[in-house]
């Protein structure tokens, strides 16, 4: 819009150059605005509008499944958790099965102060452990099952050693491919039951993609911290277990081309929180009863989908009155 001067004057000056006074004419302007709404200088409701509802897209199912537990702490394991477990199991029929270490506890050969109750545990220990891997693979005939072994399987090649070593690589007469007979492999049946070992922990690490391993792990920092830990140390999506607790965290790595983002994710553990597993924190009081105390851990399990090209991990937390897995509810 044109604005017209609404006042006018002249104004003088004297130029000592030119010798002369200069006139000139000054103006005003008149800056009211016309014409407008005042409507358009506020802001106000959105216009309705009809919306169309997003179409439900077709949903792909995975390339492949698998399902991780671990830290049952055998004979002091929870028998629910271990029932929890294989109806995971029987619900996802899952293509691989990954243990993550600490199946059994071993106390007996254990650095701790011993029990009278220790004594002779390790016999019904390796029953329940080839009962409950039997179980697994009954109800998943055709999954690949793997255990990474943990410092509690460790202790049993540990104690042989120290107390026993000539007898540590005993086998069957003119059998040099069996296993040997004090391992925890040939006493659990790992061959009978086609379980796949991974030993020699620490460092014993079994890979289910270029960017998804599993180990046992050694961090047991507190407040749900080791997950952040892994991911300043590894450069791969890591699985753990020797925490006891349910953790999941990622970081993204900025590359050449794109970027990388893994994640580090414990399941949690099958054994039971009330304090019964040995450890600094175990007691009992003098007619030799447990003294119950939670600990700071969760049980559960670990669901993870695998698509060919990357993977989603799936927390599953047992709780009193059950868990969810995809979607459903499970007692």
């Amino acid at each position: 819009m044109e604005q017209k001067p609404a006042k006018s004057w002249e104004a003088g000056a004297f130029d000592r150059e030119k010798g002369e006074w200069v006139h000139t004419t000054l103006h005003s302007y008149d800056h009211t605005v016309e014409d407008v709404d005042i409507h358009d200088l506020v802001v106000s409701r959105a216009a309705p509008t009809k919306i169309t509802p997003t179409r439900r897209g077709k949903a792909f199912r995975s390339d492949a499944r698998t399902l991780v537990a671990g830290d049952a702490q055998i004979p002091f394991h929870d028998q629910e958790a271990f029932d929890r477990f294989q109806k995971a199991v029987v619900e996802t029929q899952p293509d691989n099965i990954v243990f993550v270490g600490d199946m059994v506890d071993l106390p007996s050969m254990s650095r701790f102060a011993q029990r009278t109750e220790w004594v002779g545990s390790t016999q019904g220990a390796i029953d329940t452990y080839h009962n409950f891997l039997a179980q697994t693979r009954a109800n998943a005939p055709d999954a690949n099952i793997s255990v990474v072994h943990g410092n509690h399987e460790q202790r049993m090649d540990d104690y042989v050693r120290k107390n026993a070593a000539e007898v540590l690589g005993l086998r069957r007469a003119n059998a040099a491919h069996e296993l040997a007979v004090l391992t925890l492999q040939y006493l659990v049946r790992y061959d009978d039951l086609e379980i796949n070992s991974i030993d020699g922990y620490p460092n014993g690490t079994l890979w289910l993609e270029d960017n998804l391993k599993a180990i046992h792990g050694t961090n047991v920092a507190k407040g749900g911290s080791n997950a952040a830990k892994y991911l300043k140390e590894e450069r791969e999506t890591t699985l753990y277990g020797h925490t006891h607790r349910q953790e999941l965290a990622y970081r993204t790595f900025p590359r050449r081309i794109g970027q990388l983002t893994i994640a580090a994710a414990s399941p949690g553990c099958l054994a039971r929180t009330d304090g019964a597993v040995p450890g600094f924190r175990h007691t009992v009081d003098s007619q030799g009863v447990l003294v119950k105390r939670a600990e700071d851990w969760q049980q559960g399990l670990i669901v993870i989908d695998h698509n060919g090209s990357n993977h989603h991990i799936q927390p599953v937390m047992f709780q009193e009155d059950g868990f969810y897995l995809d979607g459903k509810r499970h007692e």
